[in-house]
């Protein structure tokens, strides 16, 4: 019989400069073995200090700093693993108290899939996770305990504080205990102050397991939902977002913000472990039932691979006597190329080709222009590359337009 353990997970949370992680530094590498285990007695005994004795559950601690992004992610699979780890380490099928640090092995984790990421600039809160195990029945109090005690008394005692300093070689501002409830209300709190409350919605949705699916419509145009650990993020070209958004003032600006929030809440979504895909638009994924907005997103989603949204405004089919080919990026100050207008033109100056492409991801632009650079090769031609700077439009702001062609339009 297998044995039965339950757990409740915390962290011990630890502030780093925010001038400190500006500058891009990497936290720091997770600690040894032996550094782990002082560590987790060090924790322990301050636990046991704020909540009173904890002799009857296990207790396990990461020896390392993680960014929140990779604690608080879909199903809580760190709590998952280290749940199962401690079970199989119990000698027979009754449950037993036991303490376990887990921490480097030379270079390498000994838990790959939650080894922390160490990626740039994290932080600037940063957190050592542990958890609390015990038989399911005996949790819940523990639970309440901590939630009403862990945020406003735990503060880490002078001993772990220092422990943590020195063994991580790092100058942290201020430690304190939390449970992973204090740690998605402080997010959610950031988020909105930040302007991103739907983007919580979103989160909560995929985080926990008891949580159904949702659904985000966004004053700009966006439109995102989640199930789980999956994401769609609706994608609309310049011209699908004037049909919805007409009589703007300043189309350029105004789609601008459209990507400019669609790539912030799908790196956020992403930064989380979600997987994200780009979804065709359709009608139905603004459907009263949410089941069936999901259906059409699965059913309109793009392959993860997919690099670009190709829209063709004209192709006559004859590309015998191709002249001139250019190709206008349209950007927008701080946020980068958005989309990409190609004009194929023939020697008499008619258009053979006209189209839109927008980028998908980074990857995407490259792959754009060197797709155009290598169709003018082979064409014998140098491709025209434009950069006015903006996105340029024409007078009735639905449609993009190459340059020159758009100087005599409102853009």
């Amino acid at each position: 019989m297998q044995n039965q353990v339950a757990a409740v997970p915390a962290v011990l949370t630890v502030e780093l400069d925010l001038d400190v992680v500006a500058q891009g530094q990497r936290p720091p590498e997770p600690l040894s073995s032996e550094a782990a285990d002082s560590l987790c007695w060090a924790i322990a005994d301050d636990l046991q200090r704020i909540l009173g004795p904890l002799n009857d559950y296990g207790f396990v601690l990461l020896g390392g700093l993680y960014d929140l992004t990779e604690i608080l992610r879909p199903g809580l699979p760190m709590v998952d693993v280290l749940s199962e780890l401690y079970r199989r380490s119990l000698p027979d099928t009754r449950f037993q108290p036991q303490v376990m640090a887990i921490g480097a092995d030379g270079d390498a984790f000994p838990i790959p899939e939650i080894a922390p990421r160490r990626r740039p600039g994290s932080g600037p809160l940063l957190a050592i996770p542990f958890l609390f195990l015990g038989e399911p029945e005996n949790m819940d109090a523990l639970g309440t305990k901590l939630e009403k005690n862990l945020l406003e008394k735990g503060r880490a005692s002078l001993k772990t504080g220092q422990l943590v300093q020195d063994r991580f070689g790092i100058k942290a501002l201020n430690l304190s205990f939390a449970t992973f409830n204090d740690l998605c209300a402080l997010m959610k709190i950031q988020l909105e102050h930040a302007e991103f409350g739907p983007l919580w919605t979103l989160l909560e949705a995929a985080l926990f397991t008891s949580q159904p699916p949702a659904r985000v419509e966004l004053p700009e145009g966006n439109l995102l939902l989640v199930d789980g650990a999956q994401g769609f993020a609706r994608f609309l070209t310049f011209s699908q977002w004037a049909t919805e958004n007409p009589g703007v003032t300043d189309p350029a600006a105004a789609y601008g913000r459209f990507q400019q929030i669609q790539r912030q809440y799908t790196a956020g979504l992403a930064a989380h472990g979600l997987s994200v895909q780009v979804v065709e638009d359709s009608a139905d994924l603004r459907d009263d039932n949410l089941d069936q907005a999901l259906s059409a997103a699965r059913m309109g989603a793009m392959p993860a691979e997919t690099l670009e949204v190709n829209e063709v405004v004209t192709d006559t089919g004859d590309w015998s006597d191709v002249a001139g080919i250019s190709l206008t990026e349209h950007s927008r100050p701080g946020l980068g190329p958005v989309a990409y207008t190609v004009l194929v033109r023939s020697a008499d100056d008619r258009v053979i080709h006209y189209a839109n492409h927008y980028p998908l991801a980074p990857e995407g632009i490259q792959h754009i222009r060197a797709q155009w650079q290598d169709t003018a090769a082979r064409y014998g031609l140098d491709l025209e590359f434009l950069q006015p700077g903006d996105i340029l439009h024409n007078a009735n702001g639905d449609q993009l337009l190459p340059w020159p062609e758009a100087m005599g339009a409102n853009h």
